[in-house]
């Protein structure tokens, strides 16, 4: 059957029906109006159902299909379900219709309703069966068409998972690569010692030497000595040339000199030597602590990192190790030692000291 001739048919019985509707309801003619846009849809849908339950199929299809023709959907949802579930129903009880045409239009019908509601279904026991078995048909079409959409999607879901599951061997592996060259790199470790800044409080360059500049130490300590010694000479000198006469009041000092400005030029010389030495040991002081380093290298060696970073099993219970004994503990600190040494000088003998830190 052509379209043309389906055309002509569905034309004929609708021609038909519209009599017919008149002669069904004489007692109401604005039956008609009801399907003209700006009618109220609930007394039209309302007026559908009654002649649904005369069983006049055509009424109900001229009264509801001008409701929803052209994809148009009611205002209520309920409402357009209820229309659309009466439509479909009427649609293929209307013999008038090819059984084709009904089947179409009803699929139709139901296919809005699973659009707007896929997990619909019709009440049961209220509708006619060829209802219920092309809902039945269309239902398992549906569910095929949710069930290949599903296969189709968890194939390409599969596929995804086939290249990140390549992607991830392969960045593991580039991951294990870096992390092995990572490991084997050499660093440089170096052990430092915190040192002690008392020691650097004393003078004749000794905080010098100890912050390592040797050379600054060096010309303190020369400077102190000659300024040190001469002035304990001078001093020396004075006091063999000196006598008290009159214990340590001012004036008994009788001291032999050629005149009295060489003597009092002597003493000024000792006394300038005396405040340079002061000076000197103070400026060497004052500089020791300003230049002073608080922590000082006493070894430096290259190591694997992964052996620096190693870390024990947390499986593996620690292990105690015994206490060395104090002598030979690591240096954690400087300390200045005084030690005596044994001296022995022509004629005769004596002790001394060092210091060592």
């Amino acid at each position: 059957m052509t379209i043309r001739s389906l055309l002509t048919t569905s034309t004929l019985v609708l021609a038909l029906a519209a009599p017919a509707a008149l002669e069904a309801a004489p007692s109401r003619p604005a039956a008609k109006s009801r399907a003209e846009p700006g009618t109220d849809e609930s007394e039209a849908v309302g007026a559908a159902l009654k002649h649904w339950a005369s069983g006049d199929w055509v009424s109900v299809r001229s009264l509801l299909e001008p409701l929803i023709a052209g994809g148009r959907t009611l205002s209520d949802p309920l409402l357009a379900e209820t229309a659309l579930r009466y439509l479909a129903d009427a649609t293929l009880l209307d013999e008038s219709l090819d059984p084709q045409i009904r089947t179409q239009l009803a699929m139709s019908y139901i296919s809005r309703l699973f659009d707007a509601d896929p997990d619909w279904r019709p009440p049961p026991d209220t509708h006619g069966k060829p209802l219920y078995d092309l809902y039945n048909q269309l239902r398992e079409q549906y569910e095929r068409t949710k069930l290949d959409e599903c296969l189709a999607e968890r194939a390409s879901c599969d596929a995804d998972l086939d290249d990140l599951s390549v992607r991830h061997a392969r960045l593991k592996g580039d991951h294990e690569s870096l992390k092995r060259a990572f490991g084997n790199q050499e660093v440089e470790v170096r052990e430092k010692v915190a040192r002690n800044r008392a020691i650097a409080l004393l003078p004749f360059g000794i905080g010098h030497f100890y912050n390592g500049r040797k050379g600054l130490g060096a010309a303190f300590l020369a400077a102190e000595a000659v300024t040190g010694g001469v002035g304990l000479g001078l001093l020396l000198y004075r006091s063999t040339q000196c006598t008290r006469t009159a214990g340590f009041s001012r004036g008994s000092l009788d001291c032999n000199a050629p005149d009295r400005d060489a003597l009092v030029l002597r003493r000024n010389f000792e006394t300038g030597f005396g405040v340079a030495f002061i000076g000197l040991m103070a400026l060497d002081v004052i500089i020791a602590q300003v230049t002073f380093q608080q922590y000082v290298t006493v070894k430096t060696e290259r190591i694997k990192r992964k052996d620096l970073e190693a870390e024990p099993e947390n499986d593996a219970p620690p292990v105690r190790t015994p206490r060395k004994p104090r002598q030979s503990a690591k240096r954690t600190r400087d300390n200045l030692q005084a030690r005596p040494y044994p001296a022995i000088f022509p004629g005769g003998g004596g002790a001394g000291f060092t210091l060592r830190f």
